[in-house]
């Protein structure tokens, strides 16, 4: 086997040990919407190299493929991210701002209207 799909599995296997106990944190619930279902782990873009908590999240399938997505469809359907942009789960705070940001250079009246009205720690928006 290749080293680097060895350091790929020992990744995965990284990543899926940190389920349980993001599932706690989570209450069994997306962290981004809130959806009770399957939840998958997922990682932040620009964490470290080595899966920690605070880079990752638990998603449900809708969130996980808008999460990954460069355009969105239906920008309403997303307003749950008003609500999780003052999350004190950091990175669903960071995965919320991210996306809304996204949506406010897109146009999206409520998205930027609650761009402007974000107050975030400088350590987030440094992560953002």
């Amino acid at each position: 086997m290749s080293r680097g799909r060895e350091r790929h599995d020992a990744h995965q296997a990284a990543l899926a040990g940190l389920g349980r106990a993001l599932s706690r944190r989570a209450g069994n619930a997306c962290e981004l919407c809130g959806a009770r279902g399957s939840l998958q782990v997922v990682e932040l873009p620009g964490g470290p190299e080595e899966p920690e908590p605070d880079w990752a999240l638990m998603l449900d399938a809708p969130c996980q493929a808008l999460a990954s997505a460069s355009r969105f469809r239906d920008p309403d359907a997303m307003r749950f991210l008003e609500t999780t942009a003052w999350s004190e789960t950091r990175p669903a705070q960071i995965l919320a701002v991210r996306m809304l940001r996204q949506l406010a250079q897109d146009d999206v009246v409520w998205a930027r209207d609650c761009v402007d009205g974000l107050y975030l720690d400088p350590e987030v928006e440094a992560l953002i």
